[in-house]
């Protein structure tokens, strides 16, 4: 019978557990075993030992710069931020030592799963921390000082936590298999260099959709289920986070196998390939990255939020953060993994398309790649929405009306007015020169069917009006609105300033002149070109439709109460 179905079993002799140790330490993340063997040490210490070795526990496994560090149940680590460890009792030290034991036994069955057996060899370096462990729990062949503290781990069954996961998601921690390895030599042979070439570019992108959706699969079971699991996020607050996650990942599992079918020399992928990234199918993928990729901003900030303002949560992020499964990554950097991987698959598929000689699968290729490309320029128009969305109501929630109150109509029209229901479509600093003595440094704001200047004025996004006159006027009179209605403006270069421009606003009885000045002359080049275009567009087509529909470019309509829409 194999010793290494058990970690009690491992444990019961020293000669096994001796070169265990060191097939993790050459193949894994070593810290759970040896967090897991440290703390046994715990059940033979008097109380003043307990103290002593309890500090030298948390410096090695529990402290968050700790090069050993493991995963840390949410109470202790909860604890631990509260309270220094050498003022902890000996009864709460030895029960976290427990609990943090506890906390990695699902990893080091991991570990044992796929090792029945482990030949023993007769000369097997070691490293000092194996040493350590084995001088300090064994006495001799088959004598262990500690008593075993999970009798339960073992092979037999799985942990809720392997239960949750997908079958599919488990094979992703291994890497995937290279077409050479399984190509036989004289097949290898027979292949020109530009074929190779292919097979490698192949390969390239079956290895890269592999990893990432391993990533994708660590939101899912690292983040999404245990946030859900100890109730730190509502389902409907997730949903919210990580949009789409469950079909997305679907779609790409459902790619892999799909492309794989091929077997390791690929002789045809372009249908596969335009199935994929054309047609309906490409339009549901586009519709899913859509959704997904246009949140990351938001929900990027939502956890900023969240960690800032919640100790338990943060505690959870951390400790997910420092799982292997997150490859020393961070939430903010696994998020934006999908926009990524959109971004590379023209290249990839264009590097096939250079390398396929047969005409007509050379032109499937390049029809995907021209697909990928499509789908990236979407979710980018996406994106660049929902940020500007994102902007419009920081601005509203920010904005001042009440420097309008000079001009009553004013006042009356746009004392209401709500940003984050019209299109933004440019913004950036400009200065406005009211008269040659006084300049205003304004963020404008172009919008459909309006140019919009506000002032900054402390954490207040001011609309405020302005007069070219020192002398109190009438009502109106000589009052230079802070918003620019463009259905009625028309631009003209300013000839002593390359860098300054005149909106001109005309009504019936007048006309109001502004000059703005950009802060390089391609900046004012760019700010008159999205002007110009912003007034022909409303010629052409009357008020923009996002005045009737307000801005509904995710999820369409409905409202969730915990949504970057509402």
């Amino acid at each position: 019978i194999s010793h290494f179905t058990s970690i009690e079993l491992v444990k019961s002799r020293p000669t096994h557990l001796l070169v265990f140790l060191q097939h993790v330490i050459l193949q894994f993340d070593c810290s759970s075993l040896l967090c897991y063997l440290h703390a046994d040490l715990f059940k033979n210490l008097s109380t003043k030992e307990t103290k002593k070795q309890f500090v030298e526990f948390y410096n090695s496994f529990l402290d968050k710069g700790a090069i050993l560090r493991v995963q840390i149940p949410h109470n202790v680590s909860f604890e631990l931020d509260r309270t220094r460890p050498d003022l902890l009792s000996e009864e709460q030290q030895r029960k976290f030592v427990q609990d943090v034991q506890l906390a990695q036994a699902p990893e080091i069955l991991f570990i044992l799963s796929p090792i029945p057996f482990i030949p023993i060899p007769l000369y097997l370096p070691l490293s000092s921390s194996s040493v350590f462990l084995l001088s300090s729990i064994s006495v001799d062949e088959g004598v262990l000082l500690p008593e075993g503290v999970l009798p339960g781990l073992s092979l037999s069954g799985p942990t809720p936590q392997q239960e949750e996961q997908d079958p599919r998601l488990l094979e992703l921690e291994q890497d995937p298999p290279n077409w050479r390895e399984h190509t036989p030599p004289d097949t290898l042979k027979d292949l020109s260099k530009k074929e190779t070439k292919r097979q490698e570019v192949i390969n390239e992108l079956f290895a890269t959709e592999h990893a990432h959706v391993r990533m994708l699969s660590v939101l899912q079971t690292v983040f999404w289920k245990p946030l859900e699991r100890e109730e730190l996020m509502t389902a409907t607050e997730l949903a919210t986070i990580f949009p789409s996650l469950d079909e997305i990942i679907d779609m790409h599992c459902e790619y892999g196998p799909t492309l794989r079918q091929h077997n390791f020399i690929v002789k045809a992928i372009g249908t596969t390939l335009l199935n994929r990234f054309g047609g309906t199918e490409g339009e549901w993928f586009q519709k899913l990255t859509s959704r997904f990729c246009s949140h990351q901003t938001w929900a990027l900030e939502q956890l900023k939020m969240r960690q800032k303002k919640d100790p338990r949560f943060n505690s959870f992020i951390l400790e997910a953060e420092s799982r292997p499964q997150c490859r020393r990554l961070q939430l903010k950097d696994i998020i934006p993994t999908e926009m990524q991987r959109l971004t590379k698959y023209p290249l990839l598929l264009e590097n096939i398309a250079k390398c396929t000689e047969d005409t007509l699968e050379k032109e499937s290729i390049q029809q995907s790649a021209e697909c990928c490309r499509k789908i990236l320029n979407h979710v980018n128009e996406e994106v660049k929405q929902m940020e500007n969305l994102l902007t419009l109501k920081d601005y509203q929630r920010r904005l001042d009306t009440s420097g309008l109150k000079p001009s009553n109509e004013l006042y009356l029209e746009y004392k209401y007015l709500d940003l984050a229901q019209r299109r933004m479509i440019y913004e950036g600093p400009l200065t406005w020169r009211v008269t040659k003595e006084k300049t205003l440094e304004v963020q404008c704001v172009l919008l459909g069917d309006l140019l919009v200047l506000l002032q900054k004025q402390d954490d207040k996004m001011v609309l405020k009006c302005q007069s070219k006159s020192n002398i109190a006027v009438q009502e109106g009179k000589q009052m230079l609105s802070p918003i620019i209605k463009l259905d009625s403006a028309f631009l003209r270069e300013v000839a002593t300033d390359r860098k300054a421009f005149y909106v001109i606003f005309t009504w019936d009885s007048g006309a109001q002149i502004y000059e703005l000045v950009a802060q390089s002359v391609g900046e004012r080049r760019n700010w008159t070109d999205v002007i110009k275009m912003a007034v022909d567009e409303l010629k052409k087509t009357g008020p923009p439709s996002d005045l009737k529909r307000g801005n509904s470019i995710l999820t369409g309509g409905g409202g969730n109460p915990y949504s970057p829409t509402t």
